[in-house]
């Protein structure tokens, strides 16, 4: 059975554009922070059904190690993704009984990112196949500096006399280089390894300072809530450096043909930590015992691990038709700092790909499970706080849920369930392709209640209050160009 037809790489703009337009952007994907294989070409085009027979050498890279075997000769693939984001908005929204309800909408600034793909594979011996590649494999980023968020929505002005407003930002970018070898131990079984270094670079917690919160701490002194000259959810300045740290990870992968034409895959990803140190700075007067230098926090973000399985028809269901059908495990609840925020996770992948003479058509759809968490923890990372405000178990560990459900509906909401895709190839040469694809996630909701905050406005208030912060994410989209070069 002939398992891969040599075609593209994925060409396009270009690393250095990429490195540019980063800092704009909205990354991430339906499968949380992860970008798995959706953002390449061929494999993008298939809703990232490409851990079992993928069309691209860096699907194989950076997917299942043992997929090397299907790439005879040399093959080369480069291209780029841009990835899109129409709108992103926080909605806070606070009733008071008897008064009225008061909103305020945040808009975040991040919506861009151009997102490169590399892979080379190279056939040393009948048997043994490498390959190497570079490729953006996750990141994150919300950025409401110019339009900051109200804890109550506004609904505190008339008491405090001021609107609070946090200028909240995150940005956490993953850059991945493979090495890859697979061993094709017979006609049926294939096995594969790789081993990746990743450059990690991240910021996290406000830009500029808070408004607002001086008000409020004088009124919660006057309500008995604080000590009198507590400084305790007082205004702070900017907390977020920009840093930067290396990581290492690895994955296993098998295949196995069960007869001509079908082929089953299992694949198991590491984990991909990265030590940001001195990433975010909390008040030592305000925040008793904060760790780290001077109030300066690390903070160690890791990738989930991933337990990945496949099934792939070739010329099956009818000639010159590939269908691929992948599922996979997220293991979000043991990844550090995102554990405190997400919930395992499955993620479907369907594709399929057509080819007819020099033509090549590809179709797919992606399902998520919800990523966040019904029940986060009442820190991030293990942080003591943010600023003046407290995190973690202390006095104030009521109030720090509220504050890390905040943190879900404005830096962390991954929400997309639904993507569809669609993509087109044609054969130059017999050497050399090239491809392109679009993706469209479906626009998602998610709210969140601050019940302990809630409590409290409502002592200031003297009248009930409920608060609901809303997440809405628009439509993601995803278009993208690739070259491929096949040599035998």
């Amino acid at each position: 059975m002939k398992l891969f037809k040599k075609t593209p790489l994925s060409a396009g703009v270009g690393y250095g554009l990429a490195l540019l337009a980063v800092s704009t952007g909205a990354l991430a994907s339906s499968a949380g922070t992860d970008l798995n294989l959706s953002t390449k070409v061929r494999a993008g085009a298939m809703a990232g059904a490409a851990y079992t027979m993928p069309q691209e050498p860096s699907a194989a890279v950076f997917g299942n190690p043992a997929t090397l075997t299907q790439f005879k000769g040399i093959n080369f693939n480069f291209g780029a993704t841009l990835m899109g984001l129409a709108n992103a908005e926080q909605q806070q929204q606070t009733t008071i009984a008897g008064v009225g309800t008061f909103t305020n909408k945040s808009h975040s600034d991040a919506n861009n990112y151009v997102l490169p793909d590399l892979g080379i594979t190279l056939q040393v011996s009948p048997n043994l196949v490498i390959g190497t590649g570079l490729e953006v494999d996750s990141g994150i980023g919300a950025d409401y500096r110019d339009d900051p968020i109200s804890l109550f929505g506004g609904a505190l002005a008339p008491l405090t006399g001021v609107q609070t407003a946090v200028p909240l930002l995150v940005e956490v970018i993953s850059f991945s280089a493979n090495l890859a070898a697979a061993y094709q131990i017979n006609e049926q079984l294939s096995v594969g390894a790789s081993a990746t270094i990743g450059f990690g670079l991240a910021q996290l917690g406000t830009s500029g300072p808070t408004d607002g919160l001086d008000e409020l701490n004088a009124a919660l002194q006057a309500a008995s809530q604080l000590p009198l000259g507590s400084t305790t959810l007082s205004d702070f300045g900017g907390t977020t450096s920009s840093v930067h740290d290396i990581g290492f990870g690895a994955s296993l992968g098998a295949t196995y043909l069960v007869q001509d034409g079908v082929m089953l895959s299992a694949t198991v990803k590491s984990p991909l930590s990265y030590n940001y140190n001195n990433i975010i700075h909390a008040d030592q007067t305000a925040v008793p015992g904060v760790h780290g230098h001077d109030g300066y926090q690390d903070l160690t973000i890791q990738n989930p691990t991933e337990v990945i399985f496949g099934i792939a028809l070739d010329n099956v269901i009818m000639p010159g038709l590939l269908v691929e059908a992948d599922a996979i495990w997220k293991n979000w609840s043991d990844a550090q700092t995102f554990e405190d925020v997400y919930e395992d996770q499955w993620i479907l992948n369907f594709g399929a790909q057509y080819q007819a003479g020099d033509w090549t058509y590809r179709a797919g759809y992606s399902y998520a499970q919800d990523v966040l968490s019904d029940k986060p923890n009442n820190t991030l990372g293990g942080l003591d706080g943010l600023g003046t405000i407290p995190l973690g178990d202390t006095a104030f560990s009521a109030i720090s849920y509220d504050v890390i459900e905040l943190v879900q509906t404005t830096l962390v909401p991954i929400l997309w369930k639904h993507t569809v895709t669609a993509g087109i190839g044609y054969q130059i040469t017999d050497a050399v392709s090239v491809d392109g694809y679009i993706s469209y996630a479906f626009a998602e909701t998610e709210s969140r209640n601050p019940a302990t905050l809630d409590g409290i406005a409502t002592l200031l208030a003297g009248s009930t209050v409920t608060t609901e912060y809303k997440t809405n994410l628009d439509a993601e989209m995803l278009a993208g160009i690739g070259i491929n070069i096949a040599l035998p």
